[in-house]
């Protein structure tokens, strides 16, 4: 009798069907698991540049120096106000994830502090549940605009641009 060792292509091919199958069915769901995770990262940088601006009014009775500030992700470096201005409120804030690339836009009202807003222009695309998501974790304080496959998402943390 002779000892053949190995598999045979019956065998070797419903390994294979097998792991195609498990593929097929795993994978949908690591897309959606990545996605909360992008997600989740968002409403970190977003709480993270919060609580930083309000921390910063407390101390300094404002909340950017020159009414704005921008943060941009570019080659996977993070570059703050074109890399020309620091201000000391970016300062504050660290590590920022940044998980759709693209930018961030802090604004403020100059001198009397009315408003401050955050606009979030994402390069890389959001899901439908991702921006349902956005819309029922900040409520009424977030706009989402979704224009020719460019999303522009604004979350107002104070709004009041009356005589500003």
């Amino acid at each position: 009798m002779k000892n053949k060792k190995g598999f045979t292509l019956v065998e070797l091919l419903v390994v294979i069907a097998i792991i195609g199958i498990l593929a097929i069915v795993a994978l949908p769901a690591l897309f959606k698991n990545i996605e909360k995770a992008k997600i989740a990262k968002l409403e970190a940088d977003i709480s993270a540049i919060k609580s930083a601006s309000l921390s910063y009014y407390a101390d300094e009775s404002k909340y950017t120096d020159g009414g704005m500030i921008s943060w941009v992700k570019k080659d996977g470096k993070i570059i703050i106000n074109g890399g020309f201005k620091d201000d000391p409120l970016a300062d504050k804030i660290e590590n920022l994830g940044m998980p759709y690339n693209g930018s961030y836009l802090l604004m403020s009202s100059p001198g009397h502090e009315k408003y401050l807003e955050l606009s979030i222009l994402p390069e890389g695309e959001i899901s439908k549940s991702g921006l349902d998501k956005l819309k029922s974790d900040y409520g009424s304080s977030i706009d989402i605009m979704n224009e020719q496959n460019k999303i522009d998402i604004v979350i107002k943390f104070l709004n009041d641009k009356s005589n500003t």
